[in-house]
């Protein structure tokens, strides 16, 4: 019927109808149809803060051990809870509330998550690996970094540091590697425009570091090579560190074991993703 053609009797009642207020469930959720717009609204979460306890428990707790992590798991696991690890991350994710079959699908709302959280020490050597450093710089992240330092010893590492700023100024000609395991840099310092003292010095072509990849984790040993390149504007530096990747890959298996051994019941997949 054209609205302009409505009698006020139908005018009244269709105005009565849209006042109305329809009340009705779906499962134990009340849903009312309101008036404005008729649209559909689901009162669930104001349900949810009224009760005494929720209908279900949703919680993502991140801990920053291994140890922590099997505490708060074994906790609260079941027979169906499982761990997902993501071997080349080194993330850690328990889902609680997992699926007990396909036929009974679970939310996965309780969550405990172990990232394996790098050390400082291991961020600076790895984010400063290969970073080409004018010789000043590099003596003094050696000299800032010395304690992660164990061959050669602090002592020794602190001489080359010193050296390389003393020899700030000076020509270097050429950098000759020994049958010891040494480069040895020759130079000449220039003085009031006039060729000055010749001279030479060595570093060691490798060194090793004693590094924990994992907050609270183990301590490994890490090699590194010495580089260089001799430009127009003095000595460049750097290192490089000797398959950091396989030392993060067997600091994450160890993780994997104290993890796997500590389950007191549930499943453990390995995974790229969750």
């Amino acid at each position: 019927m054209d609205q302009q053609n409505q009698t006020p009797e139908y005018q009244a009642a269709y105005d009565a109808g849209a006042k109305q207020v329809i009340a009705t469930k779906m499962g134990d959720t009340p849903i009312f149809i309101v008036p404005e717009g008729m649209k559909v609204e689901a009162l669930d979460a104001w349900a949810e803060e009224r009760r005494e306890r929720p209908l279900s428990l949703q919680q993502t707790v991140k801990v920053l051990s291994a140890q922590s992590f099997l505490d708060y798991y074994n906790r609260f696991a079941t027979e169906t809870s499982t761990v997902f690890v993501d071997t080349e991350d080194g993330k850690f994710t328990a889902v609680l509330d997992y699926h007990d079959s396909p036929a009974e699908p679970a939310h996965k709302h309780h969550l405990v998550v172990y990232a394996c959280p790098k050390s400082k020490e291991w961020s600076v050597w790895l984010s400063n690996n290969n970073n080409k450093m004018e010789q000043e710089d590099f003596a003094l992240f050696i000299e800032d970094n010395l304690k992660e330092i164990i061959e050669p010893n602090g002592a020794e590492m602190l001489e080359i540091a010193s050296s390389l700023k003393a020899k700030k100024g000076v020509d270097f000609k050429s950098g000759i590697r020994l049958d010891n395991g040494e480069t040895q840099f020759t130079y000449s310092e220039t003085i009031n425009g006039q060729a000055g003292t010749t001279g030479q010095f060595s570093v060691p072509d490798k060194f090793t570091l004693s590094l924990r990849p994992f907050h609270g984790g183990a301590p490994y040993k890490v090699e590194a090579r010495f580089r260089y390149r001799i430009t127009q504007n003095g000595l460049i530096l750097w290192y490089t560190l000797i398959r950091p990747h396989a030392v993060h890959e067997d600091a994450t298996a160890e993780v994997l074991k104290i993890i796997r051994d500590g389950m007191s019941k549930g499943h453990l997949i390995e995974a790229d993703s969750f």
